[in-house]
């Protein structure tokens, strides 16, 4: 029986700095990462952020939607939030494909700020 795949482009959003306004994604040229459906996304975080060699620290980080912004739940599977990723396997308006960044999380950046 095959295990069910997502292969997608993954980048990193340096926003370690929550004042640096400048940030894009990286790489330029975003590597492929295959997210296994049935396995929670928390298991499989350390290999984005290896193949990534982000900035981040590792129990910081959130996964987020190029195509609609929406975080994921690091703790729940791909199958498990479908819904948030319809429309997503699709082309974008300028003709790249979407992928998942690898963001410091929402939390994370707030205190930042406020400190």
């Amino acid at each position: 029986m095959a295990t069910a795949t997502l292969v997608c482009r993954v980048q990193f959003l340096d926003d370690t700095d929550p004042f640096n306004s400048t940030n894009f994604p990286e790489p330029t040229r975003p590597p492929l990462y295959s997210f296994r459906e049935d396995i929670p996304l928390a298991t499989q975080l350390a290999g984005v952020h290896r193949l990534l060699k982000a900035p981040q620290k590792l129990d910081d980080c959130a996964l987020q939607l190029s195509h609609n912004g929406t975080y994921l739940d690091l703790e729940s599977t791909l199958a498990e939030q479908k819904d948030d990723l319809e429309g997503f396997q699709g082309e974008s308006g300028r003709g790249k494909k979407h992928s998942i960044i690898l963001r410091t999380q929402l939390s994370v950046r707030v205190h930042a700020c406020i400190e």
